[in-house]
């Protein structure tokens, strides 16, 4: 029977939706798509139109009417929420579409803007990272609130500098999405990223207080000099005007730019500016606190080696920088004659003696002077404080070092290293060389903490006299013994271990030991529910809250231990360990 001319219409309209309606259909708690829909599948037959619903209307078939014919039934689809978006799925390190069931809208509003803009710990940024891009269904109650949950994220993602996180998270989202922060947000992550076009875009959108600076940067990038310049005499005659900016700004417009001296704090604005006028930046840039700003200095070529390689290192420890990538920046540097001589005598203290104690160590063929030097570099390094960053940057060199008993001298340092960059096994082997050797067993006793966080001891070591022989291996001052002993137990419960009480109460006990940072005791509560609810995003949100940026040096033990157990509980085990292995390294175990 011919179909009718209303259901022609029908079909007619749902063909002409198929690919424009697509993205808009997409179901709440997955990540948008963020290009065409992709090929067919495999198997499937060529030439078929798939019908996707229309983002107005959803048209589902009913049952075959007696006469053959279908009938349709036509209902509003829903909007999809704009804090459902994210670009981490679980294939992609996501924390699961549904990180927030159970989870109330109130709670993450309240704590999403304290959670740390530089984490103490390489971990638990990554788990921040993931929290904050992750594509889930949005926690209970807070649909229509103001301003989205999606500007939070996007804000604390700024803060703590992920800004290809970032970038593809504003990408995911609908153009239309936008208020006076989120757009500011987007103004400085695209200069960071190097699309001054979309940033200048961006700035054209913002309604009534305009940073005349920025608005002057977009004049010169459009070749609008003499509007520019006009701008630039009005900034001039302001007592707070901004000289390095106004530098930059005449450079750009073609007139040689004033010495800049200072700039402490450089902007995202300030480092777009001086790229584009192909000025140096001045040494103290390498000050800057914010992390994407540290990264943008380290990756951006031709810059002094004072400036580029402290930044790097920096960049580095926070985890906003690849180690790979620091190696590479390292690998660049080029030293004069007259350098390399006055860096050999500076050991590890300045850019440039780090680079050519690299360089030293990538080059010796000895394996024996190749390993002697790698462990006063590490010694030096954990002096002034970087041993983690250090242990990392030189892995792959004590990698390629085959464990022996020649080596023997130089096995503990290398498995503490090896330990530190989470090369666990490797780090078993050095250990087993040092164990074997009677000059170094006691040392080889000193990495058994470590082993057993990572799971690599055998069973004889959780005997009650390794307790022992670990306490005795290292002498400290009574109040470090302690924090070392009590982080340490704390740390082996948290993963699973069974501390005897015995050995608690043989434990070094200080007169004055280190106050850790408090934790008020609602956080410690709310997080305990959390875990044992098995709320992992409430689970992670609340444990970086609780540990925020005071160090993993100086954390509440029972808050470490609390944080790696419930990490496991909610199923991070693997993350859990790695935290507890940083925790243990900071702490001196």
């Amino acid at each position: 029977m011919p179909s009718s001319p209303a259901n022609r219409l029908v079909v007619l309209t749902l063909a002409a939706l198929t690919t424009g309606g697509a993205a808009l259909a997409q179901p709440v708690g997955q990540p948008m798509p963020l290009g065409p829909p992709g090929a067919a599948e495999p198997g499937s037959a060529p030439n078929v139109l798939k019908v996707v619903p229309s983002p107005v209307l959803d048209t589902q078939p009913t049952k075959p009417m007696a006469n053959g014919e279908t009938r349709f039934q036509m209902e509003e689809l829903k909007a999809p929420d704009l804090d459902a978006i994210g670009t981490l799925d679980d294939k992609q390190g996501g924390l699961g579409a549904a990180m927030w069931h159970g989870t109330p809208a109130a709670l993450v509003r309240q704590l999403l803007p304290q959670l740390p803009a530089v984490a103490g710990s390489r971990v638990m940024r990554s788990l921040e990272r993931r929290l904050l891009l992750s594509a889930a269904t949005p926690p209970d109650g807070g649909k229509g609130q103001t301003p989205p949950l999606l500007e939070l994220r996007a804000e604390r993602l700024y803060a703590m500098g992920e800004i290809d996180g970032l970038a593809g998270l504003l990408k995911s989202a609908p153009s239309s999405v936008s208020s006076p922060g989120l757009t500011r947000i987007k103004i400085d992550t695209f200069l960071l990223a190097g699309d001054v076009k979309a940033a200048c875009a961006e700035a054209a959108t913002l309604t009534g207080a305009i940073d005349p600076r920025m608005q002057a940067f977009c004049m010169l990038n459009n070749g609008k000099v003499l509007e520019a310049n006009m701008a630039l005499d009005l900034m001039r005659e302001r007592k707070d005007a901004d000289h390095a900016f106004i530098a930059a700004a005449e450079a750009m417009a073609g007139t040689p730019p004033a010495r800049v001296d200072k700039l402490p704090n450089p902007t995202p604005l300030h480092l777009a500016a001086f790229k584009a006028a192909k000025m140096p930046l001045p040494a103290d840039a390498a000050n800057a606190s914010h992390p994407a700003t540290l990264r943008a200095i380290a990756e951006a070529p031709g810059l002094p080696v004072d400036i580029r390689i402290p930044a790097a290192e920096k960049a580095e420890s926070l985890g906003v920088l690849e180690t790979d990538s620091l190696r590479r920046i390292y690998g660049a540097v080029t030293l004069t004659p007259a350098e390399q001589q006055a860096a050999q005598t500076q050991g590890d203290k300045t850019p440039r003696s780090r680079v050519l104690l690299l360089r030293a160590a990538q080059q010796e063929q000895t394996p024996s002077i190749r390993a002697e030097l790698i462990a006063r570099i590490l010694a030096a390094a954990a002096e002034r404080g970087a041993y983690s960053g250090t242990a990392r940057l030189y892995a792959p060199i004590i990698a390629d070092l085959r464990p022996n008993p020649d080596l023997a001298p130089f096995a503990p340092a290398m498995a503490r290293a090896l330990y530190a960059a989470g090369r666990p096994e490797a780090a078993g082997a050095w250990s087993a060389i040092a164990k074997s050797d009677p000059s170094t067993a006691r040392a080889a006793d000193d990495l058994w903490a470590l082993a057993r966080i990572n799971r690599m001891g055998d069973a004889a070591m959780t005997a009650p006299e390794t307790y022992g022989a670990w306490l005795s291996a290292r002498e400290l001052p009574a109040d470090q013994a302690e924090r070392r002993a009590t982080v340490a137990f704390d740390l082996l419960q948290a993963i699973g271990e069974k501390v005897p009480a015995l050995e608690w109460l043989a434990a070094p006990h200080g007169p004055h030991p280190v106050q850790p940072v408090p934790v008020r005791a609602d956080v410690k509560a709310l997080l305990r529910s959390a875990a044992e609810g098995l709320r992992t995003g409430e689970t992670v949100m609340l444990a970086l809250a609780a540990l925020g940026e005071g160090g993993l040096d100086k954390a509440d033990p029972d808050l470490l231990n609390r944080v790696v157990a419930y990490l496991r509980l909610v199923g991070l085990t693997q993350e859990a360990r790695d935290l507890a292995v940083e925790a243990a390294l900071a702490n001196g175990v």
